[in-house]
């Protein structure tokens, strides 16, 4: 009797056991997506293989931020579903200076989207937000800066961006 309540907690704590690391696992591979890791891998293979434009694109455009002093930090990564590419970043850490990078399935989609989100082209401010947005083709960059530093890295980032725009490949350029 004493026997079998001891094999019934081996294999209950054996079966805990099992549970709880696939359950970390998962959990492992969730925090991967979430912090750039796997986005990183990806690119990095991307690479080597001869694909993944996107990716020298904002190598590109970090590039051209540090010649100017300004690093491109926090980044973020969303794909919505129809495979538009969002990346955010801060200028110098500072998150009231930020730097987003759409790129889109193609110009009529980029058109659209940031007719959408930001009213179009050109400068927008309000209630103490500045969005500078500067487009080519399928992609735009968006400089957003707010409270006192409003406009702190206007004119830096308007020529990177133009530049920048001009002439790296992207996803979908020719």
């Amino acid at each position: 009797m004493i026997y079998r309540r001891m094999l019934i907690v081996l294999i209950s704590v054996v079966m805990a056991s099992a549970m709880i690391g696939c359950t970390k696992q998962v959990a492992k591979e969730e925090a991967r997506k979430y912090n750039m890791q796997a986005y990183e891998e990806g690119t990095r293979e991307s690479q080597m293989t001869g694909r993944g434009l996107n990716g020298r694109f904002l190598e590109d455009l970090q590039m051209a931020f540090r010649e100017q002093n300004m690093r491109l930090t926090n980044e973020n990564y969303v794909e919505d579903e129809v495979g538009n590419m969002t990346y955010q970043y801060r200028i110098n850490n500072d998150s009231s200076q930020l730097i987003t990078v759409h790129v889109y399935q193609d110009e009529a989609s980029r058109e659209r989207g940031i007719e959408e989100l930001y009213g179009g082209e050109g400068d927008h401010q309000n209630a103490g937000m500045h969005n500078l947005v500067i487009s080519d083709r399928d992609a735009a960059i968006v400089y957003t800066s707010t409270g006192d530093k409003t406009d702190q890295y206007t004119e830096q980032v308007k020529s990177i961006a133009e530049t920048i725009l001009a002439e790296s490949p992207r996803r979908s350029s020719p």
